[in-house]
């Protein structure tokens, strides 16, 4: 495995981890007594173990090829708070949560597209090119459409009635 593919590899797993992180702190948060959302703790706790899972596959994948697959030196996990940021134009930390998780999304596949162009055009290494592309890919795009729609829904709800509209859609569409 050619070295800045391999290195690209590490960082995707770093990101992947991190993201885990991300989802798994807006969990903690939605589980509080005094915010008791448990449909977006559900989201995001299931998000995270999805993350999870696929720092996993990565790992296990960059074992497979021979590689080391976390550097010391490169691998850090950042940790926020998650209602530090609400948005200002609905006040509302659900929605702050659900248009933070697409962005962290984007950014994910992002880096997967990144990765598999590195790993491609430059050092021609299709194994990693067709496991990623088979197996995270497409759930990526699934779940930033899935967000997406998400955002929409709970922003129109939010507009009538904020606190029953974040109520209900936790109850209803999380």
């Amino acid at each position: 495995m050619n070295r800045s593919c391999s290195a690209k590899l590490q960082d995707q797993i770093n990101k992947e981890f991190d993201a885990a992180i991300f989802y798994m702190q807006y969990g903690a948060y939605f589980a509080q007594y005094q915010v008791n959302l448990p449909g977006f703790e559900k989201f995001f706790f299931n998000a995270a173990s999805e993350e999870r899972e696929h720092g996993m596959k990565l790992i296990e994948y960059a074992l497979m090829r021979g590689q080391k697959p976390i550097d010391r030196n490169t691998f850090s996990l950042n940790f926020a708070n998650p209602a530090a940021r609400v948005d200002a134009e609905q006040g509302s930390v659900a929605l702050t949560a659900l248009k933070a998780a697409l962005a962290k999304e984007q950014e994910v596949t992002k880096s997967i597209r990144e990765l598999i162009k590195i790993c491609e055009e430059d050092h021609n290494d299709y194994h990693l090119v067709d496991y990623l592309t088979g197996e995270f890919l497409e759930e990526q795009h699934q779940g930033q459409r899935d967000l997406a729609g998400k955002i929409t829904m709970l922003s129109k709800l939010l507009r009538t009635n904020p606190k029953l509209g974040e109520f209900m859609f936790d109850k209803q569409n999380m």
